[in-house]
C-alpha cells in the first residue's frame, strides 16, 4: 500500500517472517521502517491485534522521520503533542492497511 507523509511517498507491505529484514543479528522484528527507501515492512503471520499494534508503531516512526524529528528532540509532552497532531492520519493509514489484509 502506498501513502504520502509530508510530501514523501511511502510504501507499507507484509514481509515473510523468514525474510532477512525480519531476522538479523539484532533479533526478530515485528516491523521495520526504513527512511532511506521510505518503506515499512510488517512481519506476516502475526495475530490481527499484534499486526495492528505493529503497523501503528511503525507509522509513528514513519511520521517522525518524515517531519525530521530525531530522538534527541522530544520529551513526553512533545511526543503527546506530535501524536495529537498526527494521530488521525496515522490511524487512518493503519485502518486502510488492515482492511486490505
Amino acid at each position: 500500500m502506498k501513502f504520502t507523509v509530508n510530501n514523501l511517498k511511502w510504501c507499507i507491505e507484509y514481509v515473510s517472517a523468514d525474510s532477512i529484514s525480519m531476522n538479523n543479528n539484532n533479533g526478530l522484528f515485528l516491523g521495520l521502517t526504513e527512511y532511506d527507501s521510505q518503506h515499512i515492512s510488517i512481519r506476516s503471520g502475526l495475530t490481527k491485534e499484534m499486526t495492528r499494534q505493529t503497523v501503528v508503531h511503525e507509522l509513528c516512526h514513519c511520521f517522525l522521520f518524515s517531519y525530521g524529528i530525531t530522538c534527541d528532540w522530544y520529551d513526553e509532552e512533545q511526543v503527546c503533542n506530535f501524536f495529537g497532531s498526527h494521530a488521525d492520519m496515522i490511524i487512518g493509514i493503519a485502518d486502510k492497511f488492515m482492511k486490505g489484509s
